[in-house]
């Protein structure tokens, strides 16, 4: 790795960006001083780190890929990135970033940050296999290719303002009167609502053939159920408004899932990965509130009927399902489909007259035959 600089290096870069942006006068800071700034930007890294769950992969920013080694040592060509990253530490996309609150944070950051982090580790000289295992990560954690996408589709929306406006263009530019601009702009409004409904109609069939995959998976997996998951899976069916309106009403249980939503998933101070120990053990706690509950309902209307305890373990493998192209292949078949024209089908000649005299024939006899 050529130019290496160290974390001190960017905190100094970084002190300068700052004191420039408060417009204050630059001034030499004490060793004292530049000993805290470090240690505080020390903390932000590794609190990002966690927060995008990679701190198993901080020995990659240390000197010899070691972690007891001190310090912090990165290419020259991250130094741009890391100044930024460490003084928007504070910003409400960082910050929500931070408290696990994805979907505060815009699509625009998430991108910049997953980019920029791999980048740093690609410039450090990482290998390969560890790269990869670091992209996975960040990308499973954060939606990373869908926020991608979803980005660039929605800067196509200036794209299509840029398009809309092009009747405010000088008439000596365009050669064209507002009868001509009216026309074109109706054409395109319904040129794009034909685009979008037929994004719609593909979509949706996407999810019509996962769903059939499922349910050929659920079916498949029925057939191997033992005879008391059977007997445990039809006793649920029978009992499924029961035990739903028991669940519902239960007061234990609703506290618990209240003191869940309140300390962890919607508390607006801590971090995300910090939370994770305790959004487990209460996932614990509900779940052997549930069986609880299910038990007194069991009790309550199966009374004499052993019910089997619930042993089926969601261990579902969809190595097998069709591939994204197919399923899109597929939907887009299914829309051509749809759209096709439907092939009109030639009526015989039909004679209504002699239709009506023949039934009225008909009932004429039947009279006579009472």
């Amino acid at each position: 790795m050529e130019g290496k600089i160290t974390l001190s290096d960017v905190c100094d870069e970084l002190y300068r960006h700052q004191q420039k942006k408060t417009g204050k006068l630059l001034s030499k800071q004490t060793k004292q001083q530049r000993t805290n700034f470090l240690s505080k930007n020390i903390k932000y890294l590794n609190e990002i780190f966690k927060a995008m769950q990679i701190t198993e992969y901080v020995k990659y920013i240390k000197p010899n890929f070691r972690i007891d080694e001190n310090g912090y040592e990165f290419s020259n060509k991250s130094l741009v990135f890391l100044v930024d990253l460490l003084d928007k530490y504070t910003d409400d996309n960082v910050l929500e970033l931070r408290r696990g609150h994805l979907d505060k944070v815009s699509d625009r950051c998430v991108v910049w940050i997953v980019e920029g982090l791999y980048r740093m580790f690609v410039y450090n000289d990482v290998p390969e296999d560890i790269l990869n295992q670091i992209g996975i990560v960040m990308s499973n954690f954060t939606n990373y290719p869908v926020r991608l996408r979803y980005g660039k589709m929605f800067q196509m929306t200036y794209d299509l303002e840029q398009l809309a406006s092009r009747p405010f263009d000088p008439k000596w530019l365009t050669n064209l009167g507002a009868d001509d601009n009216c026309l074109w702009l109706d054409a395109m409004q319904e040129d794009l609502r034909l685009f979008i409904a037929k994004w719609e109609y593909i979509y949706d069939s996407m999810g019509e053939c996962r769903q059939c995959e499922v349910n050929d998976w659920a079916e498949e997996g029925y057939t191997k159920m033992t005879a008391n998951q059977t007997k445990r899976a039809e006793i649920e069916f029978a009992l499924a408004e029961e035990l739903n309106k028991a669940l519902e009403e239960d007061e234990k249980l609703k506290k618990l899932y209240d003191e869940m939503n309140k300390e962890i998933v919607y508390k607006k101070t801590g971090y995300y990965a910090d939370k994770q120990d305790s959004y487990e053990y209460m996932k614990k706690r509900i779940r052997v509130r549930i069986e609880e509950v299910e038990q007194a309902v069991f009790k309550k209307y199966c009374d004499g009927i052993e019910v089997p305890p619930d042993d089926i373990v969601d261990d579902a493998v969809f190595d097998n399902m069709k591939t994204s192209q197919n399923v899109l292949e597929e939907a887009i078949d299914d829309y051509q489909q749809w759209i096709a024209p439907r092939p009109k089908v030639d009526l015989p000649d039909i004679n209504i007259e002699e239709i009506i005299a023949q039934f009225q024939m008909e009932q004429a006899l039947k009279k006579k035959e009472r």
